[in-house]
């Protein structure tokens, strides 16, 4: 329990909030009603979103990975930091017990603000160094595959942007770009995997007036030479637009770094499909960059350090004292507060 003492050393207040800057919005730091309880439930409603993906891969002979997901995030640290000069308080996530595993709901959460935070300051820094610039959301798409040709398929798609990238065509508009892999479309059959490319590539401001526009006929041309198909691709091509009250580049961002292959999608595959998933996806890459974006985002960092990258000015915050959190009957109960010695 937290006694009065504790409260008083750690400056306890029911009416302390704390600003979470991704998600915009300002929370509680504690539950008035139960005070042990994390307070903040999208950390419990991600780990429980696992439940089924848990039993899928032990149903399906993936022992290992059921474990690293059942026990991920079992344990997390919080720093509860006060703000130097406005005495403002904020928790910020310090450590946890990540299994890294590519299809589990937290590490996937996790993987994803970092991954939308990073592309958000980056294009920020592009805009204060070039100016202002455009940009285009892609979609490069093949004909569905069976699931036992995933790993070749995406490798093909790959193959082909890379041909596509060098086109003088290609490298005369772009100035560089950020391109995820999505696996599992929203109507894909049983038995098939569609895998296709998001792309969010950026342009000059003079793009859609220069003698270099490329319309959407000239793209689907250049995609299906660089696919190497007698067919043609289904591809689409579009100005960033708003989406509810986002703005343009924030719903591109979202929008194309969101998962791989939605959750609910992933667990209702076949036995057979999953497993196919699963061992074709092993080390796989689902994110690069090239062009202006290279330089600016270090995507081996995001993978591995999925605690929250922060770009605010640390020294203006005092860390005041720790708490951790065990999982325990379906929630984030805390176990302990550490008060941080100011000596």
């Amino acid at each position: 329990m937290i006694t009065p003492e504790v409260k008083n050393n750690i400056q306890f207040s029911e009416k302390c909030q704390a600003y979470l800057t991704f998600e915009n919005e300002y929370v509680k730091l504690y539950d008035k009603k139960n005070p042990r309880k994390l307070a903040e439930q999208k950390h419990a409603k991600k780990k429980l979103l696992n439940s089924d993906l848990i039993i899928k891969l032990e149903k399906c002979g993936f022992d290992d990975y059921s474990s690293k997901v059942e026990f991920c995030a079992s344990n997390l640290v919080f720093s509860i930091q006060e703000h130097i000069e406005t005495k403002d308080l904020r928790r910020r996530l310090k450590d946890a017990n990540f299994c890294k595993f590519r299809f589990c709901a937290t590490c996937n959460w996790r993987r994803n603000l970092n991954l939308t935070r990073e592309l958000l300051n980056a294009f920020t820094l592009l805009e204060q160094i070039k100016g202002e610039v455009k940009y285009l959301f892609l979609t490069l798409t093949m004909k569905n595959r069976p699931s036992s040709e995933l790993k070749k398929a995406v490798g093909e798609l790959n193959k082909a942007f890379e041909r596509m990238s060098k086109t003088k065509a290609f490298k005369s508009v772009v100035m560089g770009y950020f391109k995820a892999v999505e696996i599992i479309g929203s109507k894909t059959k049983s038995g098939e995997v569609h895998p296709h490319l998001h792309i969010l590539l950026i342009v000059p401001k003079s793009y859609f007036k220069s003698r270099y526009y490329l319309s959407h006929s000239k793209w689907v041309e250049m995609w299906k030479k660089a696919l190497k198909v007698d067919y043609t691709p289904v591809l689409d091509v579009r100005p960033i637009k708003p989406k509810r009250n986002l703005l343009a580049l924030q719903s591109a961002v979202l929008e194309v770094a969101k998962y791989s292959v939605k959750h609910t999608k992933l667990v209702g595959l076949s036995d057979k499909d999953f497993k196919n998933v699963i061992n074709q996806t092993k080390n796989m890459r689902f994110y690069s960059t090239g062009g202006i974006l290279r330089e600016m985002i270090n995507l081996a960092k995001i993978e591995e350090e999925l605690v929250i990258l922060d770009g605010e000015k640390e020294e203006l915050w005092r860390e005041i004292y720790e708490e951790i959190y065990n999982w325990e009957n379906g929630d984030y109960f805390l176990e302990r507060i550490n008060v941080v010695d100011d000596e």
